[in-house]
């Protein structure tokens, strides 16, 4: 079956829990990990969903005229990279609004979103309605699970309309135990890549597979910060220097596409 293959587009430190306004203090390296991936879409010939977060649209306006050249399709991954229940609807509607200014420097409009750590959850549920205001088509932001920090336990797996007709495409997840693990990310680092494999090969038995990867997993040599707390630093800093072997026998494994080739029928219906 064909999978979908997405980045979440954004440096090392913002993704930690460290609010926008100190980003400014840490080392920009998001062409490292970047150029690294971009190298491994065009060996593979394959397209993929880059879901950019506003800040990197003002730091990288070269990465995204990159992305853009290359036919990747590009989403919205809202500006601050902050959870979405840290936010009330006029914070989220605002930083939406910018996102899209942003992104018509570049002639360019948003139809899907990815919220930050899939932050739409039960306490903020009312982004749907929001993203449908600004004529999103269809979001990606849902975990059908529960991964510890956000995540909706029993909410359907598949791709499908929401009460406001915008598609949702949930995150693939899968159980190991009582665990609910997800198709990329820390997830994809920790587990052997076989058992990755047999497990999206499983997802695959009744939906496409939807996979997300971040450029800062490429980069092993990022700056180590002891000072987060250990639930975000183990994770983000588990295998990075396998990730991009992995990922090169990721894409060599099998087909994969763009967000938009696997949503397109939904949103025709």
């Amino acid at each position: 079956m064909t999978n979908a293959i997405t980045v979440d587009l954004e440096d090392w430190y913002q993704g930690v829990g460290i609010p926008v306004s100190e980003w400014g203090r840490y080392e920009k390296r998001l062409r490292i990990g970047f150029d690294k991936l971009m190298n491994l879409f065009e060996k593979h010939n394959t397209k993929a969903t880059f879901f950019i977060l506003g800040k990197v649209i003002e730091d990288h306006p070269d990465i995204i005229q990159e992305v853009i050249d290359a036919g990747h399709e590009i989403g919205c991954h809202g500006y601050s990279h902050l959870e979405l229940f840290y936010m009330n609807k006029e914070e989220f509607d605002k930083e939406i609004s910018y996102c899209k200014e942003l992104i018509k420097l570049f002639d360019k409009e948003y139809i899907g979103y990815r919220a930050p750590y899939f932050s739409i959850d039960a306490r903020s549920l009312w982004a749907i309605d929001v993203l449908k205001t600004h004529n999103f088509q269809y979001d990606s932001s849902i975990f059908p699970g529960d991964s510890k920090r956000t995540g909706i336990p029993g909410f359907r797996r598949d791709i499908h309309k929401l009460e406001n007709n915008l598609i949702e495409v949930p995150l693939s997840t899968f159980k190991i135990g009582k665990m609910d693990f997800a198709l990329g990310g820390a997830y994809f680092r920790l587990l052997p890549y076989k058992y990755f494999a047999k497990k999206l090969s499983q997802v695959n038995k009744t939906r496409p597979g939807i996979f997300y990867i971040h450029p800062w997993e490429l980069d092993p040599k990022h700056p180590y910060l002891s000072s987060l707390s250990r639930r975000r630093r183990l994770p983000h800093y588990w295998f990075l220097d396998k990730t991009e072997k992995k990922m090169d026998q990721f894409l060599s494994d099998g087909e994969f596409v763009p967000l938009i080739d696997i949503v397109k029928n939904k949103i025709n219906e």
